[in-house]
């Protein structure tokens, strides 16, 4: 239950604005690097200037001399696609790990009998001091759209959702050592392997603020000895101990069960469909500009959910009802450079900063969302039709559902279109507004059958987390698109 609880934590949101996507494999496989290189409808994010030259041909109808990468020669399409993918920020995930691991029941009924039992009450505490550290939490992103172009027009509908959970509270008075009598004693009668009967994780105030709950010098070494074998480290080491001083406190009196434990995740989330219209202009043959008029819906979720309740999926499942649903317009505008060898690219989206209202959900009032202009620029090096290399950066900082974390991306990419068949990408990207986690990889594929494409990607973090006995990336991305490209 509790992994679920957190999972899905990470699947709703509510935020001060809109991070920013990765719309179609093309540009995930180029890590986001497409504002000034972008070719199909997904030109609609990237940069709508794009339509300007689409359909652009000379006064003999030959292609103008600075398409370094023949777009012109494109009249119509159509594509769909969609993207999904997740960030775990700082240590989430291990210390979600350390909770969902840990045998409840046998906690609840007969306290701690064992090593085994020490080592889930230990990764108990672990885990709760953990995951309510600032910056730790769990964040999902989903994005899908339509999109069909013709000449210098476009209309698409598409999706964009971000989710996030953190833990707002946690409840250090039920613990679930429902059958405890004697802390203290039960540690010291616990055969432990290997213990090498030293304090070498606790300070002397620490060891001093246990030994005032009733633990003896004992106890405090071998709790001392599990917590570092279980991984608890340095910094976290107060948190842990102001915990398990309050569960030593407790235990004479029985302690409170775990199904009474208040420990609570906020759960946050926004979504945001959109309408837009889309329309290019070549104000000559190297410059063009262009916007997109989008009618917007959005929706702010919010809601909050008790980890140790045995309800709380039945909450989780009810949190996509718990919205506020409203309608708004938005403005992007962008311009492209062609000319030879090299494209220049801007691009601003929602210049007029639309506002969505928050929901009241339980007596508690989430935050409206304000989606703030995001503005990006880029360069792309053409030196030959089928060759792109392209370096993009955002120029602003975009807030995200996550409260106070922000993203602004760098990013490089490279596409190689072989004999227009098949087209292999690679790029990487980084956030430079935040350091928990460092360069993130990418790369795609894209098929061509006679008109028709069918391009995928992906993206993985190099730094990984532990969860359920697997290094997993703490980010990662997976996008899919079907195209007509006419």
């Amino acid at each position: 239950m509790l992994a679920a609880s957190g999972l899905l934590a990470g699947g709703v949101s509510t935020a001060q604005a809109l991070d920013t996507f990765f719309v179609g494999p093309r540009a995930m496989g180029m890590a986001g690097a497409n504002v000034a290189s972008t070719s199909d409808t997904t030109a609609q994010y990237y940069n709508p200037a794009a339509f300007g030259f689409f359909d652009c041909r000379d006064r003999n109808g030959d292609k103008i001399a600075c398409d370094n990468n023949n777009i012109g020669r494109k009249q119509w399409g159509a594509d769909l696609n969609a993207t999904a993918g997740y960030r775990l920020h700082n240590e989430f995930g291990v210390f979600l790990d350390d909770l969902a691991d840990i045998d409840r029941d046998q906690l609840s009924s007969a306290s701690v009998q064992n090593e085994s039992d020490l080592a889930d009450l230990i990764d108990l505490v672990k885990g709760l001091e953990g995951i309510d550290e600032p910056g730790n939490a769990i964040t999902a992103t989903v994005n899908a759209g339509l999109g069909v172009r013709f000449g210098h027009f476009a209309i698409g509908g598409r999706g964009f959702a971000q989710a996030t959970g953190v833990v707002l509270e946690v409840d250090s008075n039920n613990l679930g050592l429902t059958g405890s009598t004697d802390f203290n004693a039960e540690i010291n009668a616990i055969a432990i392997t290997g213990n090498d009967l030293q304090t070498l994780l606790f300070t002397p105030d620490q060891q001093a603020q246990l030994a005032a709950t009733g633990l003896d010098a004992t106890a405090i070494q071998r709790l001392d000895f599990m917590a570092r074998r279980q991984g608890v480290k340095t910094a976290n080491s107060q948190g842990f101990v102001d915990l398990m001083a309050d569960l030593s406190a407790q235990s004479a009196g029985g302690g409170g069960a775990i199904e009474d434990n208040t420990t609570t995740v906020l759960l946050t989330g926004f979504a945001l469909g959109e309408v837009p219209l889309s329309y290019g202009y070549a104000l000559n043959d190297h410059w063009a500009i262009g916007g997109n008029l989008k009618l917007m819906v959005g929706r702010v979720y919010g809601n909050q959910v008790l980890v140790f309740n045995e309800d709380s999926g039945d909450i989780l499942k009810s949190t996509d009802e718990e919205y506020e649903e409203t309608y708004n317009v938005g403005v992007d505008l962008g311009i492209m450079g062609r000319y030879r060898l090299v494209n220049l690219g801007l691009v601003a989206r929602n210049l007029n900063a639309p506002k969505f209202d928050g929901p009241t959900v339980n007596g508690v009032t989430f935050d409206d969302v304000k989606v703030d202009p995001q503005v990006t620029a880029g360069i792309a090096l053409i030196p030959h039709e089928t060759l792109v290399i392209e370096v993009d950066c955002d120029l602003t900082e975009n807030e995200t559902s996550f409260e106070d974390y922000k993203t602004q991306n760098v990013a490089i990419g490279l596409e190689w279109d072989a004999l227009r068949a098949v087209a292999l990408r690679a790029g990487v990207y980084k956030n430079l507004a935040e350091d928990d986690i460092d360069w993130v990889y990418t790369a795609g594929l894209g098929f061509n059958l006679w008109g028709v494409r069918l391009d995928v990607a992906g993206a993985f973090a190099n730094e990984t987390e532990e969860f359920d006995g697997d290094d997993i990336p703490k980010e990662t991305r997976l996008a899919a698109q079907l195209s007509m490209d006419f």
